[in-house]
């Protein structure tokens, strides 16, 4: 039998779950918190005057990375076996958060859109008002 048949049979599937359950929500933690350190990379490298190609390229590949982990981290915490809806909650609002990132960095908003919805949601004092 080959090591990785015999490290899953039916004697020690149950381990190996319980094994990965119990070190699941430190490691989705820890992956959450990786959101902090791009918030400050982003801060030095993206959010200035005309950020490089090349630093708007490491950007989405980190994110992209960071969501490959959250849908693997996804996918352990939907399972029946893990019941941790605590840590599912986590995974799911930092996914949202790396989605909202690569719109935000790589499919801005064009700027005449941007400017439109900036004056609906916040209209010149005034405006629109009968006096």
């Amino acid at each position: 039998m080959s090591t990785v048949a015999s490290t899953l049979d039916s004697e020690s599937r149950p381990i190996l779950l319980e094994r990965l359950v119990s070190d699941f929500p430190a490691s989705a933690e820890e992956w959450s918190r990786s959101v902090n350190r791009l918030n400050r990379w982003e801060e030095e490298h993206l959010l200035v005057d005309n950020p490089s190609p090349e630093q708007l390229a490491a950007h989405r590949r980190r994110v992209e990375r960071l969501v490959f982990f959250g849908q693997l981290c996804a996918i352990v915490a939907a399972h029946p076996d893990f019941g941790d809806f605590k840590t599912a909650e986590m995974v799911a609002a930092t996914q949202e958060v790396l989605r909202n990132k690569l719109l935000m960095f790589h499919h801005p908003m064009p700027a005449q859109q941007a400017e439109q919805l900036l004056k609906e949601v916040f209209p010149e004092p005034g405006a629109g008002t009968a006096g």
